[in-house]
């Protein structure tokens, strides 16, 4: 089954990875690959298509398990949960491992082929930044000059500063003497 990829598509694609022999190595965000690991199928191969394979994460759904996997995909990719309720039971109901496609990872890319293992759940559209215009404060309309706050408490009387430079200095002089 292809699945169309339309040009600049900000979506998420999640998909779950049956048991067969297809071995995707896990992968997040914070732990990249540094080099394929034997034994693996690349994520290009995966999904018959040349993806970038640093904007994909792979892991078992246990690892997500104390915050679950709608409220990860709605905390880590930005994805409103109300568009994630839609396939709430689908989402809910996986466990092993799933493939979380970021935009970046199938930028260029119009079709991908993925292989019987690997299952589309659902293509998530993130939260859309809100960049309307806001009407800034009213400015003053006089300037004016700003007062120091008044101070709270006693002064200090010039005697008392006196005092402490004083015994300062005398303290000072012991020292120099032994």
């Amino acid at each position: 089954m292809s699945i169309s990829i339309p040009p600049r598509d900000p979506r998420i694609h999640v998909f779950s990875v049956s048991d067969g022999p297809l071995k995707l190595a896990h992968q997040t965000y914070l732990s990249r690959l540094t080099k394929e690991v034997p034994q693996t199928t690349p994520l290009a191969e995966a999904l018959g298509a040349p993806i970038d394979p640093t904007y994909a994460e792979v892991f078992a759904v246990r690892d997500v398990a104390p915050m679950g996997l709608r409220a990860y995909l709605a905390q880590a990719h930005d994805i409103p949960a109300p568009v994630l309720e839609t396939d709430a039971a689908r989402l809910d109901a996986l466990s092993g491992d799933v493939l979380v496609l970021a935009p970046r990872a199938v930028e260029g890319v119009e079709t991908l082929d993925p292989r019987p293992e690997l299952t589309l759940i659902g293509s998530y559209a993130p939260a859309e930044a809100d960049n309307a215009p806001r009407d800034l404060p009213p400015a003053a309309k006089e300037p004016r000059l700003a007062t120091p706050a008044a101070s709270t408490g006693r002064p200090m009387s010039n005697r008392m500063i006196v005092g402490i430079v004083l015994a300062a200095l005398v303290l000072a002089g012991l020292v120099f003497l032994f």
